[in-house]
């Protein structure tokens, strides 16, 4: 029998708990990742001196992109060994390479002591977050639905959108912070590792916390319930059984390109684009993203129950058509005043947290125990990487041609595409994560 049938499962009343704690990882792993997107602006020419603000924060970016590049790799492995092995081990191993990415980056010397070699280490520092990451996604979000009661799944599900945006909070706070205490010159220097060394070492209580779950009992039941379910789950292929379910990955791909797109704009991204792009004061900007965020995590909860009244396409239906409509007021609005930026930060975050209280949920719903790890987790991860990674990137240098325009249609189209998908997709609340 496997090791993973041994484990206690998770009941009723210790799922409250797991969920907590399974939460609490995703907020220092999203911290970790996020922070190299909103540190940006001050180490950038640290790695990439010479080519001005500009080009140094787009070098930085094209780093940033690169941890994108390896996400579905860390999907691809982690989502196989949670169906394979649990969703647990496959949660630990993920949350370890992430914080060590994290203070490798933390640590690392600037060009101006290793040359190029700096920028390498950088790169395979970012390489791990981005490996790790995709692997917090490929077990996490699976083990989250199956803990969660059906009928207030999205409720419960819409934690892991709370956590991921705590996590960046926690990072634009620490920017704040820093800002305020620290001048450009020392954030420039030195005061910029700061946030990357206490994200290796949170990481390690986030292992803690993950070390501590029981496995789900969805997956344990279908490990243990049949010798032929248990024989195929220990022989778990890559990709061959995912085939029947094309279709359910494709829906999961597009829905994700079309949140994405505006996560990691207004999100990640938000406080960098603010003051490199538009001028926003360094404070005022990560003050005003930190306020965004915070509205985001109030309506989050609102629209997980929504989504479990109204059904999961109903909060898609609403994301991809208010963002529509509001795309080209708001590329007429924002400005360099830190009231502009507010405005249409704020409405886009809490327009974004209609999807992303339900995504995780929905996603989850359209897939069996067997391949659920892997259904979701490849195509989220393949979205995020293209269409997430290099938004910042193509963001930035669209206004800096003077094309910010094209950037809005992008963004509005891909809105508009995520709710298409959710259309034509299968309504699935209330359904149950237990497979026969």
């Amino acid at each position: 029998m496997s090791a993973v049938t041994t484990e206690k499962t998770v009941t009723e009343a210790s799922s409250r708990g797991a969920m907590i704690r399974t939460v609490l990882g995703i907020v220092l792993e999203y911290y970790d990742f996020a922070v190299f997107g909103i540190f940006t602006p001050f180490f950038a020419k640290q790695f990439f001196g010479g080519v001005g603000a500009i080009g140094a924060t787009l070098s930085a970016l094209t780093v940033f992109a690169v941890g994108f590049v390896f996400r579905p790799a860390g999907s691809i492995f982690f989502g196989w060994l949670a169906d394979r092995r649990g969703r647990k081990a496959a949660m630990v191993i993920a949350m370890t390479v992430t914080a060590v990415g994290s203070l490798i980056i933390g640590i690392t010397p600037t060009t101006a002591t290793l040359g190029m070699a700096a920028v390498v280490i950088l790169i395979v520092a970012r390489i791990l977050q981005g490996f790790g990451y995709g692997g917090e996604n490929a077990a996490a979000y699976s083990y989250s639905a199956e803990i969660a009661p059906a009928k207030r799944r999205g409720l419960w599900m819409s934690f892991n959108g709370m956590a991921l945006i705590l996590g960046i909070m926690t990072a634009t706070a620490i920017g704040a912070v820093l800002t305020t205490v620290l001048t450009t010159a020392q954030l420039e220097s030195w005061g910029w590792r700061i946030p990357f060394i206490i994200g290796g070492f949170t990481g390690m209580f986030g292992l803690y916390l993950r070390r501590t779950l029981h496995e789900s009992e969805a997956f344990t039941d279908h490990v243990s319930n049949t010798v032929e379910v248990r024989a195929e789950t220990q022989a778990t292929p890559m990709f061959k059984d995912l085939w029947i379910y094309r279709s359910s990955i494709l829906r999961v791909l597009v829905m994700t390109a079309g949140i994405t797109v505006t996560f990691y704009s207004w999100v990640v991204h938000g406080a960098t684009n603010a003051i490199v792009s538009y001028g926003v004061d360094k404070r005022s900007a990560f003050i005003v993203a930190l306020v965004s965020q915070a509205l985001y995590v109030i309506a989050t909860p609102f629209w997980g129950r929504f989504s479990d009244r109204f059904g999961r396409r109903a909060n898609f239906l609403v994301y991809g058509i208010s963002t529509a409509v509001f795309a080209f007021p708001a590329l007429w609005l924002m400005g360099s005043q830190w009231w502009q930026m507010f405005i249409v930060m704020s409405i886009s975050l809490v327009l974004l947290s209609a999807a992303t209280a339900a995504n995780t949920a929905f996603y989850a719903e359209l897939f069996p125990t067997a391949v659920r790890s892997r259904g979701v987790a490849i195509p989220y991860g393949l979205g995020i990487a293209v269409f997430g990674g290099t938004a910042p990137l193509l963001d930035t240098w669209l206004h800096s041609i003077g094309l910010s325009q094209v950037f809005t249609i992008y963004a509005l189209v891909m809105a508009l595409g995520a709710a298409l998908a959710a259309w034509y997709s299968p309504e699935t609340v209330g359904r149950s994560l237990h497979d026969s």
